[in-house]
């Protein structure tokens, strides 16, 4: 062999073999008792001038597990790594992810599910040695119960020869994004004053530019005699231009005096994340804010309330209603007084019960949302056999009769129909939850968020709000002269709302669709459609069931009719829906870094103004025509059944139902987020600013 074929084999072994000896990289790890947990550590680049290492930790759980964060409050162990056995190490920092709040059996704790990347940067104390990274990191990660794994951590590198890697250097600017940057250019330093008697502690924080949307703030502190204390969020809100946080402060050995003492005041704000160190200082606390914001959203749930009175899910149970109300027109202004302030209290009752089911199930830790019941298939079944009795009931297919003794009991002591206001109020609000209002998501936020009795308190200005139109009447109950008299006409109007009650029970069926097979659903609805027939011919004949029929046909005749003459309103030709990606809440930051606008919609499919929204603005142009543009990405999270990372998502943003959709670009990193019922040109606005044009 000459020499020159000599040194060329040498230089090719080299050139093989010396990326794969940089190849700096743990690999996954798991424990086979722990399957769900896997970690992987990651070499990224190196600074000769710093004699720093980047370094990467990546977590990866499954399903419902999550791990925590630094101060991960009660109940919760932070990841740690014992480095010591370590080489040619000085020391490591870890930078740690903005967290998102879990309850688990009323207990509240900060950490991460899911995927999660911690950027470490490694101190080396001699640049020209190799690096041995050592020692047992330990994770903890929890559902209902808590696992504690060790990793033994083996990894090797040369510093002064750690070669870039494209895809590698992606996920670690990726994770440093999501980590708080340190004293923000975009906020003032906050002002923290601990309140020693009440053991509380306020925050205030003021943004140099924009304005708070979604912000959220988390409070811990590195001292070591303050690492154990519980911090507890009482209340977030924005007084003009401030965002005030105030919070319970306790140590489980004593009473804390935190005046003068070095806390941590972790900031987020949609993409905006930002981290203060500050020094508490002592003074004293008013509640006068407190007092003044709940009626402020007692006002928002009376307001969305009423409004949930126009909306097309209660539309069915108005028709009920306005059958009664013609009917009660004779009647005296007493009876009808007392008919219609039974209905009002069947809707008070319907929200209590709503309210009681909440705190329950947030006492519980369960994800909680409005109308997040339509996420159980049971209560789905029971509403959508509940509405089609009614149907069957109001076209006279049966009628409940109650025993004589206790027809005669009822009859002495007032209108036996009371218990059936009473119910018609109920099912109402149970027909009102798949649909959102104006003034609705701010007031549900705010309840979903508070304590006990507050919850209770706006959830009754929801009701009051919604029975509004009852106590109106029940007040003045001479207004029903206005309404034309009882005529044979009724029979007809009875039968068009039982149509529409009928139509409304099969949609409920539908929804089944996403927990059932299509076939267990067609053959339940066969069922029903038979059963039905059957009472009909039993009580009107042949005749009725042809008549039932028939009005069926018709029906869905005119609504074709209806949907072919009033086409060019709502549809332009038929369009494909958009090519919508998963919500994956980790991929926005690095498609806005690539000067991407992201609009993110949050739907279902029980949610009623989810597919107005859709059909009404989001597949009709222009909007249709900007969202399939190539710099735009549709991203949708599905809330139809439960979804801890659609819930989180919600949660971080401060909604508590869909629909939510909100748009972020360059031009708006921290989110644009949209009314609750669209309209294009809040859409096109959006986009526009989204862009930074």
């Amino acid at each position: 062999m000459n020499i020159k074929a000599f040194y060329g084999l040498l230089l090719l072994s080299i050139s093989l073999f010396a990326p794969m000896a940089q190849a700096a990289d743990t690999g996954w790890l798991n424990d086979a008792m722990h399957p769900e947990l896997s970690i992987r550590l990651q070499a990224v680049s190196a600074n000769e001038e710093a004699k720093t290492v980047n370094v990467l930790l990546q977590v990866e759980l499954e399903g419902e597990w999550k791990t925590y964060w630094r101060s991960p409050g009660e109940g919760g162990i932070p990841p740690s790594w014992d480095w010591a056995p370590s080489t040619n190490v000085s020391s490591i920092d870890w930078q740690w992810p903005i967290p998102s709040r879990f309850v688990v059996a009323g207990i509240e704790t900060l950490g991460y599910q899911g995927s999660t990347a911690f950027p470490l940067t490694v101190h080396v104390e001699n640049w020209h040695e190799p690096v041995a990274l050592a020692g047992v990191l330990t994770m903890s990660s929890c559902t209902n119960i808590c696992v504690l794994t060790d990793f033994p951590i083996d990894l090797s590198l040369n510093p002064a020869e750690i070669m870039l890697d494209a895809e590698t250097q992606h996920l670690w600017q990726r994770a440093v994004s999501t980590t708080p940057t340190l004293n923000h250019a975009h906020l003032v330093p906050p002002q923290a004053r601990w309140d020693n008697e009440k053991q509380q502690l306020e925050v205030r924080l003021n943004r140099r530019e924009g304005n708070w949307a979604e912000a959220d703030v988390f409070i811990d502190s590195s001292e070591p005699n303050l690492s154990d204390i519980m911090v507890e969020l009482i209340s977030l809100e924005v007084e003009g231009e401030t965002l005030i946080g105030r919070y319970a402060v306790t140590h489980w050995l004593d009473d804390l005096d935190l005046a003068e003492q070095s806390l941590q005041v972790t900031v987020t704000d949609n993409e905006l994340a930002a981290e203060f160190t500050v020094i508490a200082a002592a003074g004293s606390l008013s509640d006068t804010a407190a007092v003044s914001s709940i009626w402020l959203f007692f006002g928002a749930a009376l307001i969305g309330g009423l409004i949930l009175n126009i909306m097309p899910c209660v539309l069915p149970v108005l028709g009920m209603k306005l059958q009664s109300v013609v009917a009660a027109s004779g009647t005296s202004a007493k009876r009808v007084r007392r008919q219609f302030i039974m209905s009002a209290l069947g809707i008070m009752s319907s929200f209590w019960l709503i309210a009681i089911g909440l705190i329950f199930l947030k006492a519980s830790g369960a994800a909680i949302g409005w109308g997040i019941q339509f996420q159980n298939p049971y209560f789905i079944g029971f509403l959508a056999l509940l509405t089609w009795l009614f149907a069957l009931n109001l076209a006279g297919a049966f009628e409940v009769r109650l025993p004589s003794k206790l027809n005669t009991w009822a009859a002495t002591k007032g209108d036996e129909s009371y218990l059936g206001h009473y119910l018609q109020g109920m099912f109402a609000t149970l027909l009102a939850t798949p649909c959102s209002a104006p003034f609705l998501g701010t007031a549900i936020a705010f309840a979903l968020a508070a304590n006990t009795p507050e919850l209770l308190f706006i959830f009754t200005g929801l009701g009051i709000g919604m029975s509004a139109p009852w106590l109106l009447i029940a007040a003045f109950p001479r207004m029903l002269k206005l309404l034309p008299k009882p005529g044979s006409w009724m029979n007809i109007a009875r039968y068009i709302f039982a149509l529409m009650l009928a139509v409304t029970a099969i949609w409920l069926v539908s929804l089944l669709s996403n927990h059932l097979a299509y076939n267990i659903i067609i053959s339940a609805l066969l069922v029903a459609f038979s059963v039905s027939g059957y009472f009909i011919w039993k009580r009107h004949g042949r005749a009725g069931v042809i008549a039932s029929l028939a009005a069926l046909i018709f029906a869905a005749a005119i609504a074709l009719i209806i949907g072919a003459l009033t086409a060019s309103q709502w549809s332009q030709g038929v369009r494909p829906d958009h090519n919508w990606q998963r919500l994956q809440t980790a991929d926005i930051p690095g498609l806005v870094a690539d000067n991407k606008v992201v609009f993110v919609d949050v739907t279902a499919s029980w949610c009623i103004t989810c597919h107005a929204n859709k059909i009404g603005v989001l597949l009709q142009q222009p909007v249709y025509d900007e969202l399939q543009s190539d710099n735009v990405i549709t991203v949708q999270g599905d809330w139809s059944t439960p979804s801890p990372s659609v819930t989180a998502y919600l949660r971080n943003h401060n909604q508590y139902g869909v629909p939510f959709n909100i748009v972020y670009g360059p031009g708006a990193p921290d989110g644009i987020q949209l009314p609750v019922i669209l309209t294009s040109e809040a859409v096109l606005a959006a986009l526009e600013e989204a862009r930074g044009r």
